[in-house]
């Protein structure tokens, strides 16, 4: 919330700015050479780079939830392999106790 109020100030900031600043301006670039209103180039030159941050931030986003998916997955695993590691012991513990009770009654016998 907080970061949504500051960028909305900042965006009411950069608009009073252009407005303020609305004189035609004779603009280069690479070949073509033209004459455009203050407030376009600045406005443009804010959008422009609020879409390269909303571009680098889903970039991002998309990193983390692979990130994410990979992560879980090998915890889902991990628990299934710890899982049968337990459920071995208790056949193993099974076992040891198993013939020690044969060997006593065939010796009671």
């Amino acid at each position: 919330m907080f970061t949504l109020v500051l960028a909305l100030i900042c965006a009411l900031l950069v608009a009073v700015f252009a407005v303020q600043n609305a004189k035609p301006v004779a603009v280069a670039f690479l070949v073509w050479r033209f004459e455009v209103s203050l407030v376009l180039i600045i406005l443009g030159a804010a959008a422009l780079g609020a879409v390269a941050v909303f571009l680098l931030g889903t970039l991002r986003l998309v990193q983390q939830s692979r990130s994410i998916r990979e992560a879980t997955q090998r915890v889902q695993q991990l628990e299934s392999e710890l899982e049968r590691c337990k459920e071995q012991k208790i056949k193993d513990q099974k076992k040891k106790e198993a013939p020690t009770t044969d060997n006593e009654r065939n010796s009671r016998s």
